[in-house]
């Protein structure tokens, strides 16, 4: 039995009817004789003064209510205008003056990899242990390195966060983080391969980001790690900024140390080089033709290695599946225990699945085999071909068929912002161009501006 309480207000002792039910019951019974409160509320043991203090604890319970409301209502305004309203920046961003999340420096680039790592099937094991050996989080003019525990788990809920791929999740709420015209946010993995990843790991989130960012947000994919700045000789990362009336890809250093540091180039610079040396160094012609044959003969044969080599381990396989099926049908004729039986049949079901498998590919391999000289082109539909590449590059709408294009012809280009400075070719197109080794093949830039010519 207490003889009493002494706190400041009523709103202290209960914010919720259940709690304040039961305190009104202890007053009832005695176990609880008297109540005094320092802010002046008066409180008399009584059905009048238990009256008084029932209607408190409704006001508190009100106060409580709309304040959470309040805070909720504020977190999804802000949330709605693309800005951040958690109380721990996301690894590798810093918040900004605005509260818009930003790149890091070197720790974006570290978590960008991350992604990278498990796209190439590295295990979390693997990837948790690399991010720690290189010393992360790293100091940069946005962040104090703290104390982390890098574990398994942590990178798990990393790959996990559909933010890093530019949706923000409050709730029931996502936001699409590319929708705005005053921020342009820089993903550390592109929306494909967040859906690819979560396919990959088993992860369901109830939306597909894929669906979720708009066909014209995904452009930010264009030759994603294939622009380098000249500074620094680190990837440019793609983002879109979005005007009025209009929005633009560009390509940004987030390397701190570097001299071209949050830098930009247009999209269009690059473009132009492109088209530049596809219209300077035609595929359209005999000499290219004559370099194209050969070279489509040396890929056919290396090819057909690898398709007999392939083939060979593909019918041991089948041979030693066949074994197998052979003696478990054996098994399920002569085992009289049901349930041995039943496991037998299971597994004999595997196995001609399996079977069925490894015969459709090599069914495959073969006619990709007897097929694989008619994939060498006449010069008359060589010519069809290639001629006016450039121009039929330039008439491409789809974002996604212009990045497999471009990625097929070209690895690499080196810019200062201003402009190209060195491309570099994909075999054999650097071949084709007349050059046998395709590092050879940086000859060209934006009208008029002299390359960087490379030994």
């Amino acid at each position: 039995m207490l003889d009493g309480i002494i706190i400041w207000s009523p709103d202290r002792l209960a914010r919720n009817m259940k709690e304040a039910g039961e305190i009104i019951d202890l007053l009832d019974r005695g176990i609880i004789k008297d109540l005094k409160f320092s802010n002046n509320f008066v409180f008399t043991n009584e059905p009048s003064g238990k009256m008084l203090l029932g209607i408190s604890f409704v006001i508190a319970k009100q106060y409580s209510d709309q304040h959470g409301q309040n805070v909720n209502r504020a977190i999804r305004r802000k949330t709605s205008e693309g800005k951040y309203a958690g109380s721990h920046t996301k690894h590798g961003y810093y918040k900004d003056k605005n509260h818009f999340l930003q790149p890091d420096g070197d720790n974006f680039a570290l978590i960008s990899e991350v992604f990278t790592m498990r796209l190439r099937k590295a295990s979390l094991k693997e990837i948790a242990t690399w991010l720690r050996e290189k010393g992360y989080p790293l100091k940069t003019p946005h962040t104090t390195p703290k104390k982390l525990k890098i574990s398994v788990k942590f990178i798990s809920n990393l790959l996990r966060d559909p933010v890093y791929a530019g949706a923000m999740v409050f709730g029931k709420q996502v936001i699409n983080l590319f929708q705005f015209e005053n921020y342009d946010f820089v993903p550390a993995v592109s929306v494909e391969d967040f859906d690819k990843l979560c396919k990959q790991d088993g992860i369901t989130k109830g939306f597909t980001l894929t669906n979720l960012v708009k066909k014209q947000d995904i452009q930010a994919n264009l030759m994603r790690e294939m622009i380098t700045c000249a500074g620094c000789n680190k990837y440019l990362h793609p983002n879109i900024t979005k005007k009025p009336k209009t929005s633009y890809l560009n390509y940004r250093c987030t390397t701190p140390t570097c001299v071209r540091f949050n830098k930009s180039v247009r999209t269009k610079v690059i473009l132009a080089a492109v088209y530049d040396f596809l219209n300077k160094h035609p595929f359209a012609n005999k000499k290219a033709y004559d370099r194209y044959v050969p070279e489509m003969e040396r890929i056919i044969k290396e090819r057909n290695k690898e398709t007999e080599s392939l083939l060979r381990s593909l019918n041991v396989q089948l041979r030693n599946l066949a074994e197998h099926i052979t003696g478990t049908k054996r098994e399920i004729q002569e085992e009289e225990d049901t349930t041995l039986k039943k496991e037998y049949k299971r597994d004999l079901k595997e196995q001609l699945e399996k079977a069925a498998k490894l015969e459709t590919q090599i069914k495959k391999l073969k006619q990709a085999r007897e097929r694989a000289n008619d994939v060498i082109l006449t010069y008359e539909s060589f010519i069809e071909l290639f001629q006016n590449l450039a121009q039929r590059i330039q008439n491409i709408e789809s974002m996604a068929h212009l990045d497999f294009i471009i990625k097929k012809l070209f690895s690499n280009f080196v810019t200062d912002g201003k402009k190209v400075l060195q491309i570099t070719q994909n075999s054999p197109f650097g071949e084709l161009c007349g050059t046998l080794n395709p590092l050879d093949s940086v000859m060209v830039a934006p009208r008029g501006v002299e390359p960087l010519l490379t030994a």
